[in-house]
Parts: structure tokens; sequence; C-alpha cells
């Protein structure tokens, strides 16, 4: 899939698994499906459905290297990556193209994902990097990840696909070592209306994407405190998608 599609899809499935009702497992299965569905094959896609593409698939169908490598940018301005020691998650990993710009920058990387196939591919993209990705759906249960605590967690354009961004910001925020940071990285809110291919639509939870507001109140319900929350600058003029990072850092005592 695509870089772009990498992105996304993993991630909805995240988000559900947190409220454990049936929309929320059926948002999930909905996410699970349009992810490892054979004909996503982004890399390879035209705009097949234009405005709705270049909304939900930001800009990752169009430039996807450079997208990832202007939020990966972003990541280690607002961050000080230690090559020896930040141990760091990659949620909603896909196939690894975040991964892939900041492996250099820090001592590993776990890249979580809830689509087999996506796993799959970032193993194969990251072989030889300290990077590896595991397929679950986190729910915040103490033994998951065999008790690992990170440095930093990012998740980078999935947050609009989950069902419940304060669940699954609660969630990631414990795996948080204390001063541990959660970075964000999706489209900023915009007032247009984008139309989504019918089969997919439900899908979707925040397809306009998410304010700062949004954020903030996501960070604030799982204890974590706002440290950033900035436009990324676009990398050239093919990008039209208005991108924010976010950086909410756990409490150190």
């Amino acid at each position: 899939m695509s870089d772009t599609t990498s992105h996304h899809h993993h991630h909805h499935h995240h988000s559900h698994g947190h409220g454990h009702g049936h929309h929320h497992d059926a948002v999930a299965d909905a996410n699970r499906e349009f992810f490892n569905d054979p004909e996503m094959e982004f890399e390879k896609y035209p705009y097949v459905h234009e405005r709705a593409a270049r909304h939900v698939a930001l800009c990752f169908r169009r430039a996807p290297r450079l997208t990832n490598a202007r939020v990966a940018k972003a990541i280690l301005k607002n961050y000080p990556a230690d090559k020896e020691k930040t141990v760091s998650m990659d949620f909603a990993c896909g196939n690894g193209l975040v991964s892939r710009e900041l492996a250099p920058h820090v001592k590993s990387i776990l890249g979580v994902d809830v689509s087999q196939r996506m796993v799959e591919q970032y193993n194969e993209k990251l072989k030889g990097e300290a990077a590896s990705a595991v397929c679950i759906e986190l729910k915040g249960e103490e033994d998951e990840l065999s008790g690992a605590r990170f440095d930093m967690i990012w998740c980078a354009s999935a947050y609009h696909h989950f069902a419940s961004v304060e669940g699954i910001t609660r969630i990631l925020a414990s795996f948080l070592k204390p001063g541990g940071v959660l970075i964000v990285a999706d489209i900023i809110h915009l007032e247009e209306e984008y139309e989504l291919p019918a089969k997919h639509g439900h899908s979707v939870p925040h397809k306009h994407g998410l304010s700062k507001g949004d954020m903030q109140g996501a960070f604030d319900a799982a204890g974590l405190t706002m440290k950033v929350f900035e436009d990324i600058p676009r990398a050239a003029e093919s990008e039209d998608m208005n991108l924010f990072l976010a950086v909410g850092e756990k409490p150190s005592a």
C-alpha cells in the first residue's frame, strides 16, 4: 500500500479498540477491511476520488516521501531525539515510511498497527534497522507489549481515523515513561466539506481533520500537557494539505 495508505488505516482501528461498544467494533472492522483490501494499493492509485483522496489520504498519495520527510523533520525539531537513548513507538505505523526517516535518530522503534499486511511491509522495509512492528490493537492493559514504556510515541496521519480521539490518547499516554511525549501529526480541521467514497465513509470518523481544541481536550483528558501545536511547513507546492504537529508531555513525577 502506499505510504499514504499506510498511515491511515491502521489507525482507525485502533481507535476503536478503545471504546468497547458495538460502534467501535464496527468502525474497527471497517477500518481493518479498508486497510487490508488488496485493491487499495495506494502507491499505484491515481486519485480515484480526487477530493476525498486529497483530504483523507492527505498528501501522502501525491508526494508520499516528501510528506513523510516533512512530518519526520517536524518531530525532530520538537523533540531532542537521542540515538543512544530514545526508545520510541510508531503508532498506526503503516508500512513504516515515517519510521524510516526517524530510525537513524533514535535508539529503537516499535511499530504498532492493526493491519497484518502493513506490519509485514514495515518489517520488510526496515530490515537492518533497530525497528520492528507488531500487529496488535492496543487497549491500554498492563501486560500489553510486555510492559514496555517509551520516551516518544508518534502517530502520523492516523488520528482522524479514530472513533475516540480521547480514548486513543489515554491509551497511548499509558505507554509513556514519566516525562515522555506523545506527538501527533495530522490534518488541521478545515471547514470545507469533502465527499468520501460511500463505501468507506463510515470508517473515517474525523474526516475533516482535528483542531487545536480537539487535541487540547484529548491531551488534558489523558493527563498530558500540550507543549506544542504548530503548522508543519509544506515541503513543496504540490502539497496542498494543511498539517499540524501536536506534542503532549507526561508529567515527570
